[in-house]
């Protein structure tokens, strides 16, 4: 057992959510479970990690969905800002901080902030005005862009609305859109109007190539952001002409002119950087070329280019950022083989699964660590995951803790040889599966199921009953968090598993079994399910 590891500052940055609904499982099953497992891990190993993130307060979908509700943006980002947060809570998803850049104090520094980096931009000369065309209805003075506008993706043809595709994650210009419509009907008589936009000049292929084989990144990803670069010559779009955004300074006359919001990623990286930095105690922001911190960011793979290019890319002109150390990147999660959809009412909300009868946040976040999108996309499907529940968890690992737990000592012996060899096997493997530039959750999921497994038998020695549940505690927690750790307690641990107090031995705490894992009835869990799947 390894208890001289030097501990690391890392700063985990999973993706910003658009406040305006639900999380749903397709959100956690990829980002926001893989930072959280990481974390756990890191803190079970001695290092000092911190998951930061927030809303994406102003994306364009936020005033949409105010447009809907006939409220204001403000409004929505207030009441689905708090609703996310209790949506990460009951899957136990842990949040250091959890940034609302519409409320304050966010807000000012966060302008501050994006005001700073334009400017440090400009003077490095890589921000430039284009003039472009973008659909304009004159009746109401709008701008029909952003959600506003749908049609085709002018490279996969997926059906789009905004500026980006969710189909092959290419971003691109209105005016490059195939077959533009306007979403409202208000918007029928809309017409091209040229205005002028200012971008940003970032990283060429030739520097982002090594970046590539650095986050050994696949090589779709690479052909995503190849595609976009080649588009539009290693450019990415600075400013919108929308109002509700944060403002740029310096627009043109009588055109509305806010942040792009994937683009604010970078600044937003920068903020977070800043906190982190006061966190810690340190002189320099985390993203400092000066800063020893490891940074982290988990996405989908629609939000390649917000990452590759908004931030990585634009880190390697901006002078005094570097780029992520890790970006890991998923695919879609779907549910029963669709694609989880708020709009269609196609989805299964982390609070609703968390609200169930008899279910424990636990096994819905095993569940997903077993099939998660990491490489493929991969489906939830309600029977396989209540044969994980009723069939893994509530009947072959409670009946092997029972069977441990009968035998358990009174005054447990030092950890034999074999089972600590054991051990560091897996923990290796743990490690490598967490700890690492693709983070493979699958795998860590079977490195547990693999200890699970190997359990002595229900007439092993006392004492190897013992060191199989403390390992349990130890494995386990990642993933199931609230389990692990009340299993170390139980066994007469303190606070949460961590690799230095493992070796101990105190008198278990409890002597009696308490099943962690119930079984949970098709009906109980229908109750979380979509009326798509009733």
């Amino acid at each position: 057992m390894r208890t001289d590891h030097t501990p690391r500052h890392y700063l985990l940055v999973p993706p910003e959510p658009t406040p305006n609904g639900h999380l749903h499982l397709g959100h956690i099953a990829g980002p926001f479970l893989r930072v959280d497992a990481l974390a756990r891990f890191l803190r079970m190993r001695g290092d000092r990690p911190a998951i930061m993130t927030g809303t994406d307060a102003y994306e364009p979908w936020v005033a949409m969905k105010a447009r809907v509700d006939g409220v204001t943006p403000d409004e929505i980002v207030a009441r689905y800002h708090e609703v996310m947060q209790a949506d990460l809570a009951a899957l136990r998803i842990g949040m250091d901080e959890f940034v609302n850049p519409a409320e304050e104090p966010w807000h000012g520094l966060f302008q501050r902030e994006i005001d700073s980096t334009v400017a440090q931009l400009d003077a490095r000369g890589a921000v430039s005005t284009l003039t472009e065309k973008v659909p304009y209805e004159p009746t109401g003075g709008r701008f029909v862009v952003g959600p506003l506008l749908l049609g085709r993706c002018p490279d996969c043809g997926t059906e789009v609305a905004s500026y980006f595709c969710e189909g092959c994650g290419a971003h691109f210009r209105p005016e490059e859109v195939v077959d533009p419509r306007p979403r409202l009907a208000t918007d029928a008589g809309w017409q091209w109007r040229q205005i002028r936009t200012r971008f940003l000049h970032t990283a060429g292929l030739a520097e982002l190539e090594p970046e590539f084989d650095r986050l050994d990144l696949a090589e779709r990803y690479r052909s995503t952001v190849r595609a976009l670069l080649g588009r539009g010559g290693a450019t990415i779009r600075l400013s919108v002409p929308e109002t509700w955004g944060m403002a740029l300074a310096g627009g043109e006359d009588g055109v509305p002119s806010s942040l792009f919001s994937y683009t604010g990623g970078f600044m937003f990286a920068r903020l977070l950087g800043e906190i982190h930095r006061q966190r810690i105690g340190a002189e320099a922001n985390s993203f400092s070329p000066a800063s020893d911190v490891v940074t982290v960011t988990s996405l989908g793979c629609d939000n390649v280019v917000s990452a590759l290019i908004c931030i990585n890319a634009v880190a390697l002109v901006h002078g005094d950022t570097r780029p992520y150390d890790r970006v890991l990147i998923n695919e879609f999660y779907q549910l029963a083989g669709e694609k989880f959809s708020t709009s269609r009412r196609h989805a299964i909300t982390a609070s609703a699964v968390a609200a169930v009868r008899g279910l424990s946040p636990d096994a819905v976040r095993y569940h997903l660590a077993l099939v998660n999108p990491e490489t493929a996309r991969t489906s939830f499907e309600p029977k396989e995951f209540l044969d994980t529940v009723n069939q893994r968890l509530a009947g072959a690992l409670e009946d092997r803790i029972a069977a441990a737990w009968e035998r358990l000592p009174a005054e447990p012996a030092a950890i034999p040889g074999p089972v600590l060899a054991a051990l560091d096997e897996h923990l290796d493997r743990l490690e490598g599966a967490l700890d690492a530039p693709t983070v493979r959750m699958a795998e860590a999921g079977a490195v547990l199921d693999s200890w699970i497994d190997a359990f002595p038998g229900a007439r092993c020695e006392p004492d190897q009953g013992y060191w199989w549940l403390k390992g349990l505690a130890l494995l386990a927690f990642p993933i199931m968090p609230d389990f692990g750790a009340e299993l170390w307690r139980r066994l007469g641990g303190s606070g949460d598993p961590r690799f230095a107090a493992f070796p101990e031995h105190p008198a278990p705490a409890a002597a009696e079994h308490r099943r962690w894992f119930t079984p949970v009835t098709a009906a109980d869990f229908a109750a979380c399910l979509p009326e798509t799947l009733s």
